[in-house]
């Protein structure tokens, strides 16, 4: 596959696949990479899309992180008729700040944090500068068809977190049986493989 290195602002990325009036934005999760958008670029792109992979520093407060997600988000829709969101865990977070108020014409998330104030709220401890900004910057709009999968049991984010968000939201969402919060095994990549494939609309 055709593979591109990018700087956008100040975010490096890697542009995937032949050009295309579609685009999906891989939003790796808390210390992921941009390199984890190859894998979902081998669904993709034969579907017709071109996968953007970015380095985002989750582990960053959202008032630094999200300016650049938003840079990013920009630079998409400058560029593309069609964009769609694949995004892993606090990643998804990210991506409904960002995008809560552009056309989303899918959004694929991997064992998602959808309500950051409740998430937060079951930590043993938390930031109070955190905290209050998540609470000051709420997701208050979505309309993008929106696809999850996520363990059966998942020992980072509890099923509570983001129930309302997927009954509200009407999500499509899949359980994989014996999953983890970061899919990595072999069985579970082949099982989020499948996921996608059957997922991705062409």
């Amino acid at each position: 596959m055709r593979v591109i290195e990018l700087i956008i602002g100040s975010t490096p990325a890697l542009l995937i696949g032949e050009k295309s009036e579609k685009i999906f934005l891989y939003v790796h999760g808390l210390h992921g990479r941009k390199e984890e958008a190859l894998a979902f670029a081998e669904v993709a792109v034969p579907k017709g899309y071109q996968v953007l992979g970015i380095d985002l520093h989750a582990e960053h407060k959202p008032w630094e992180v999200l300016p650049l997600l938003n840079e990013v988000r920009d630079y998409l829709y400058q560029n593309w008729k069609s964009v769609s969101v694949r995004a892993n865990s606090i990643g998804s977070w990210f991506s409904l700040l960002a995008f809560q108020s552009k056309k989303v014409d899918q959004a694929l998330f991997v064992a998602p944090i959808l309500d950051m104030r409740m998430f937060i709220e079951g930590l043993p401890s938390r930031e109070d500068d955190y905290f209050g900004w998540v609470i000051e910057n709420p997701i208050t709009h979505w309309n993008a068809p929106t696809y999850i999968l996520r363990p059966e049991v998942d020992m980072v984010v509890s099923e509570e977190v983001g129930r309302v968000f997927i009954r509200e939201y009407r999500c499509q969402v899949t359980i994989m049986p014996d999953g983890e919060h970061w899919f990595h095994t072999a069985k579970q990549l082949a099982f989020l493989k499948e996921w996608e494939e059957s997922t991705v609309s062409a």
